[in-house]
């Protein structure tokens, strides 16, 4: 769902220390935070994951000597809903509101990055002035340093460093963020949307026509103006004509015009969004074969390219399974 509405769905292949197995998992996309001008994140030079963590998760990973076993405090809560929750609360119709504070969880920010550690660079390495990669995990309100650990494997003489996020894209953009059918059809959804409320409104309006009149016939025994069915509302005007007291506002009807220009748009936006399934079997009969088979592959050509994002995104998502579980082939048997 991510992938096809946002444009970009994220996996996290990686070993769980508590589990004592290979995951993968989903990363939401705004706690990923990389540079929009890569190409892929094999190429980044440094990914941060932003996580929230209960103190009891992050107490068992230390005593599991996962982390460095050192004094955290209590996390602290914003005082404020950062900008995105609030745009989010806003979409949803909901209020952003702030956590209790005895319900905090610690925000854990993992960094892989290029560091330039000698002490620990292997021996061809030393002295070059070359970084290696590691991954850097820190506690973000103590700013502690919970671990600096090697990124790359112990039989690898280049020190490449290791992947753990696959990113799932639906179409490719300029940037590292993929456009979804949230960016290639919104516009014309809020357009179709906007011209259904005007349908609506308009036949609101003349059922239920607003009007105006004079303030002399306002003066009666009652203010229901509107006459139900079968009876009538008497008004008290003297000799002049009723239409000189009560004139109907002159709402306009929408025309054909405006009903022309909403198929334009539905036909726009299903030719956007639903490439795939353009009748090509329809027609005649006697349509040679191979203008039917060009037909067929140029309606599938849009869902083929994202097909094929998304079949190379998960072959590598197995491929750093298969990784996982060379780092700990027990996993296999473990339970």
């Amino acid at each position: 769902f991510k992938t096809g509405f946002g444009g970009l769905g994220i996996k996290k292949v990686y070993n769980c220390p508590i589990r004592r197995r290979p995951v993968s998992e989903s990363v939401n996309v705004e706690d990923l935070v990389v540079s929009n001008a890569l190409a892929t994140l094999g190429n980044a030079g440094r990914i941060t994951h932003v996580t929230k963590m209960r103190p009891s998760t992050l107490r068992r990973l230390q005593l599991l000597k996962f982390y460095r076993d050192v004094p955290i405090g209590t996390p602290t809560q914003a005082d404020q809903p950062t900008a995105v929750d609030q745009a989010k609360a806003d979409v949803q119709g909901v209020q952003a509101q702030v956590q209790d504070p005895r319900d905090a969880d610690h925000t854990i920010l993992e960094i892989l990055c290029e560091l330039e550690l000698d002490e620990f660079a292997p021996t061809h390495f030393k002295n070059k002035g070359l970084p290696l990669p590691y991954r850097v995990t820190i506690e973000k309100d103590s700013q502690k340093v919970l671990e600096i650990r090697r990124n790359w494997r112990e039989d690898d003489k280049q020190c490449l460093a290791k992947e753990y996020y696959v990113e799932y894209v639906f179409v490719r953009a300029f940037g590292f963020y993929g456009l979804g059918l949230l960016h290639i059809l919104g516009n014309t959804t809020k357009t179709l949307t906007a011209a259904w409320r005007e349908f609506i409104d308009s036949g609101m309006f003349a059922n239920f026509p607003g009007f105006l009149y004079a303030k002399g016939a306002g003066r009666q025994l009652t203010n229901t103006f509107r006459v139900a069915p079968g009876t009538g509302v008497g008004l008290d005007i003297g000799l002049q004509k009723l239409s000189d007291a009560v004139m109907p506002l002159p709402y306009k009807d929408l025309g054909p015009a405006f009903t022309a220009f909403i198929q334009h748009v539905e036909e726009l936006g299903q030719r956007l969004g639903g490439t795939s399934q353009i009748n090509v079997g329809e027609g005649r009969q006697d349509a040679p074969v191979g203008t039917t088979i060009a037909l067929i592959e140029q309606a599938t050509k849009p869902t083929g390219a994202v097909m094929k994002r998304l079949h190379q995104a998960q072959s590598k998502e197995l491929q750093l399974l298969k990784e996982r579980f060379q780092e700990d082939p027990e996993a296999f048997w473990r339970f």
